[in-house]
């Protein structure tokens, strides 16, 4: 297959506020750098591609800058996805918070940032234009297997998780490597007191396969609006990086062991887009009740010695009450929203790739040998979560801009699109 691959870095000048957590953090020096890269591929005069960016998401912000650009490589926008790692030590600024769904989101996202996303569309453009320029044939394996240890239901650690690992690895002819590495977790062994630029754990793992002579790491982030490092960090630093680090290492390393070479028969990209409704507006008197709940949970807790694992997921749902306090304040000018999710089907597999923050609870029924889910990709909607999260108040019910149900009635849209799309031949 013909494939160019490239990445170029996006660190931000410092100081710089960081995204990700609900309060102030700015970093004045970098852990290690932050990238975006790309994966180009060839088929039949047409070219598709990747663009990955060690960011908290990406949106039209970004993309609409990209655009003429794009036209000028004679590279067509809907033949592309765009995603993000969703590090929470990367800029703040770098979606649309003006208006919106995100707009109540803003003191977690910050202020919208044209400098900067303008300086990140140019480096995007940079890459491509050397991923068109590396693009030669390339021989293609991948691999599947689970990594545990990782990430956990955030909010119950008895529930299911996903601990799915697959890699994708490319070799051209010269010898030139790169690979692409598909897991769920929220990139956040870093927690919120770290005011240090990082792309987190990906960044770690990308360190390590470089060892190793591959000089692109793209990761994929899967439905992990649930789940994260909550439970399995030990501690916030750069020691514990390495440590993921090492663990995705090794088991990327027996995975080349198991490898297939793979080729593409069948291929093609379908957008669909399907209305969710919004919420309406809350009550703010309610929404200040339950944070005076969530503080008093949360003292209560300091005054019984909890475990900081623990400590967090209280943390998270007094969190969540100011985000339902924000949303009260800030009512949608909407009653439903557009959600675009991508299609992409791969011989017999097929991918599917939403604009937020899935929950594994809604996706795992579905995922499966044929079926893939690929997160924070083409637009940023917030948490789709399960009726679950809502009726136990969680942190992502609670923020995210969607009434109770919406998450189920995604996946049911999205099962009935993907077995068309099965069912056809291309």
């Amino acid at each position: 297959m013909k494939i160019g691959f490239a990445q170029q870095c996006i660190t931000p000048t410092l100081p710089v506020r960081l995204a990700g957590y609900a309060r102030t953090r700015i970093a004045k020096e970098v852990l290690d750098d932050l990238f975006v890269k790309v994966f180009l591929y060839q088929r039949e005069h047409e070219t598709y591609g990747i663009l990955s960016y060690d960011l908290i998401a990406v949106d039209d912000v970004i993309l609409r800058q990209l655009k003429e650009g794009m036209e000028q490589l004679r590279l067509k926008q809907e033949n592309f996805l765009f995603t993000a790692t969703h590090t929470h030590s990367g800029p703040g600024g770098v979606l649309e918070t003006r208006q919106g769904l995100l707009k109540p989101a803003l003191d977690v996202f910050l202020e919208t940032d044209p400098k900067l996303t303008a300086y990140i569309a140019q480096k995007s453009l940079l890459a491509l234009k050397e991923a068109l320029k590396s693009c030669k044939e390339t021989a293609v394996s991948c691999a599947r297997g689970t990594l545990t240890q990782i990430g956990d239901n955030r909010n119950c650690r008895d529930f299911k998780g996903n601990s799915d690992i697959a890699a994708v690895f490319l070799e051209q002819e010269d010898g030139r490597k790169a690979m692409l590495l598909h897991y769920a977790c929220h990139p956040t062994v870093l927690n919120s007191e770290s005011v240090r630029v990082s792309a987190d754990f990906p960044g770690a793992v990308a360190a390590r396969m470089k060892q190793h002579g591959y000089a692109v790491c793209m990761y994929l982030n899967g439905s992990c609006g649930d789940i994260s490092t909550r439970f399995s960090r030990r501690e916030s630093s750069a020691g514990e990086l390495m440590r993921y680090g090492h663990m995705f290492e090794e088991k990327l390393l027996g995975l080349m062991q198991t490898a297939r070479p793979a080729e593409i028969r069948e291929f093609a990209i379908v957008r669909k887009v399907f209305r969710m409704d919004v919420k309406p507006p809350g009550s703010i008197k309610e929404a200040q009740k339950e944070i005076a709940a969530a503080e008093q949970r949360l003292q209560k807790a300091h005054q019984d010695g909890i475990g900081s694992s623990k400590l967090r997921v209280l943390e998270s749902r007094r969190e969540g009450a100011q985000s339902a306090l924000s949303l009260a304040q800030n009512p949608y000018a909407m009653t439903s929203c557009a959600v675009p999710v991508t299609f992409v089907k791969m011989n017999r597999q097929v991918f599917v790739c939403v604009p937020g923050e899935l929950f594994s609870e809604l996706s795992n029924p579905l995922q499966g040998n044929q079926m893939h889910f690929i997160g924070y990709t083409n637009g940023y909607l917030g948490y789709f979560a399960d009726e679950f999260a809502y009726d136990h108040f969680y942190y992502e019910a609670l923020s995210s801009p969607f009434q109770k149900g919406q998450g189920e009635r995604l996946m049911a849209l999205t099962a009935q699109a993907a077995a068309e799309l099965q069912r056809k031949e291309y």
